[in-house]
C-alpha cells in the first residue's frame, strides 16, 4: 500500500510540474498576441462608436463627398455595400 501511495504522489508531482510548464507556454504564446489583439479591440470599439452615431458617419461622408465628389461617391458605394453586408451578417447570426 505504501509503494502505491508513493507512486501516486510521484505521478501527481510530475503532473503538477507539467501543468506549470504548459501554463508558462500558454502565457508566453498569449503575450505575443497581446498587441495585435489590442489593436483589433480598438478597431472594433471605434466601429461600434461610429455605428452607434449614424449622423456623425453621414456628416463625415457628406463633407468628404462635398470636398472630393468623385472619390466620395466611390467610397460611398463601398460604405453602403459594407453596411448592407454587416446588416445581412448580423441577421444571419441572430437567427
Amino acid at each position: 500500500m505504501n509503494r502505491r501511495l508513493v507512486a501516486i504522489e510521484a505521478k501527481r508531482a510530475r503532473l503538477i510540474e507539467r501543468a506549470a510548464r504548459e501554463r508558462a507556454d500558454v502565457a508566453q504564446t498569449l503575450q505575443s498576441w497581446a498587441q495585435p489583439l489590442g489593436f483589433i479591440d480598438r478597431c472594433v470599439e471605434g466601429l461600434r462608436y461610429v455605428i452607434s452615431r449614424p449622423p456623425l458617419a453621414a456628416g463625415a461622408m457628406l463633407v468628404f463627398a462635398r470636398l472630393r465628389p468623385r472619390p466620395g461617391f466611390k467610397w460611398g458605394r463601398r460604405a453602403w455595400g459594407i453596411w448592407q453586408g454587416y446588416r445581412w451578417l448580423t441577421r444571419k447570426i441572430a437567427v
